[in-house]
């Protein structure tokens, strides 16, 4: 027995060489994961929380506004998606920024007027990088090494100069009309403009921002341009492939570019599986067992 021990022995260094080259190996693909999921993640968060400030509300007075616009945005507004609940549960994202390529699945939910959270789930549906956007609160929890970032609405407003409202990545994100900055449609800014390759425009100004929306044929929304007044920060949302998901008629593809004059990014939302006005639950993450950081520290890795 004991001379069977002594020839197997010389083989046991082999053995843990190969096993420590696992480990290794699949140490480094959860660090690739976790760097190239963070990379995509913040350029998300950077985007939505462009839109993620406080919204005025709006005094529509109709009387004043020109009656073929009205009936513009009346059809508009009969033709978008409506719902209370939506549930993307299969959503791929594919980014692109400083000449490197990434691509992640994801989720979203949205409830009306309350609450969104989006999931970044690079790896068999395990949750890296959540966050949760109420009305109020912005809350980014690195899910790997348990660190939670709150981030002051007020915060974008400082560093990039914008301003606009939860109401209006509402808006974005479910291919509706809306003015940026605020609650409700502001109609007396609004102007009907030159159509252009088949498509209506509409245009908004507001103080900080110009914002362009097209129209196609079936009175849909196929995309969606801002521009700061006072910087160089451009964004432009379009809506394609337009699909009957459950009960609704609604975009699969959306493609977002922003840029700030220096660097663009651009990335391709591509949902596969989405329910509406189902009963819906918002599982919220507890924040004391999450050390709580500076949002810096995130985005300066």
């Amino acid at each position: 027995m004991l001379n069977n021990l002594k020839i197997c022995s010389p083989q046991l260094p082999l053995l843990k060489e190969r096993v420590g080259v696992r480990s290794k190996m699949k140490n480094n693909i959860v660090r690739f994961l976790y760097s190239t999921t963070r990379i995509t993640f913040l350029i998300i968060v950077l985007s939505i929380t462009f839109t993620a400030c406080k919204s005025k509300k709006a005094l529509v007075q109709t009387d004043n506004v020109n009656r073929k616009l009205i009936e513009q945005i009346d059809k508009i507004r009969k033709a978008e998606p409506r719902f209370v609940t939506a549930n993307v549960s299969k959503m791929s994202v594919a980014v692109e920024v400083g000449g490197r390529k990434f691509n992640t699945a994801a989720s979203c939910k949205m409830r009306t007027d309350s609450a969104i959270h989006i999931s970044i789930q690079p790896f068999l549906g395990f949750e890296m990088f959540k966050v949760e956007i109420n009305k109020d609160s912005l809350l980014v929890f690195d899910k790997v090494n348990k660190k939670l970032y709150p981030v002051p609405f007020a915060y974008f407003k400082t560093k990039f100069g914008l301003t606009v409202g939860f109401s209006d990545l509402q808006a974005m994100l479910s291919n509706r009309f809306f003015t940026v900055g605020s609650v409700e449609p502001d109609l007396l800014n609004c102007k009907q403009a030159e159509s252009t390759n088949n498509l209506n425009i509409i245009t908004y100004q507001s103080s900080e921002m110009n914002q362009q929306i097209m129209i196609n044929s079936t009175d849909r929304i196929e995309k969606q341009e801002l521009k700061a007044i006072n910087s160089d920060y451009r964004m432009e949302v379009a809506y394609s492939q337009f699909a009957l998901l459950e009960t609704l008629i609604f975009p699969q593809i959306i493609n977002l570019v922003a840029t700030n004059g220096k660097r663009t990014v651009k990335f391709d939302f591509k949902i596969s599986k989405a329910i509406f006005d189902s009963e819906l639950s918002f599982t919220k993450i507890d924040p004391s067992k999450y050390t709580v950081a500076d949002i810096n520290q995130l985005l300066n890795k």
